[in-house]
């Protein structure tokens, strides 16, 4: 598995930015959503919901190198728990 991180980008005069551009989070959304609906076969829409949420928690970080990694985890770890659900 791979994981395609965005550039950083710094904003050292308003730590309260976003770092990650929204065009990057877009493109990091649409890979994801893509590689999770061929995998668990999970409706495109729920997986992007999910997706953009799990991005929001993470807005506020500091340190953004492992929000992807991050917000990959916690859509698969969704993902998985609505696998197990089913019959």
């Amino acid at each position: 598995m791979s994981v395609v991180a965005p550039d950083p980008v710094a904003w050292d005069d308003d730590p309260g930015e976003t770092v990650v551009p929204d065009r990057h989070g877009e493109v990091f959304v649409d890979g994801l959503v893509t590689r999770l609906h061929e995998e668990y076969g999970t409706d495109r829409q729920e997986l992007r919901a999910e997706a953009v949420a799990a991005l929001a928690a993470f807005a506020s970080a500091r340190v953004r190198t492992f929000v992807p990694i991050l917000v990959e985890k916690r859509v698969r770890t969704a993902c998985r728990g609505r696998r197990a659900d089913q019959p």
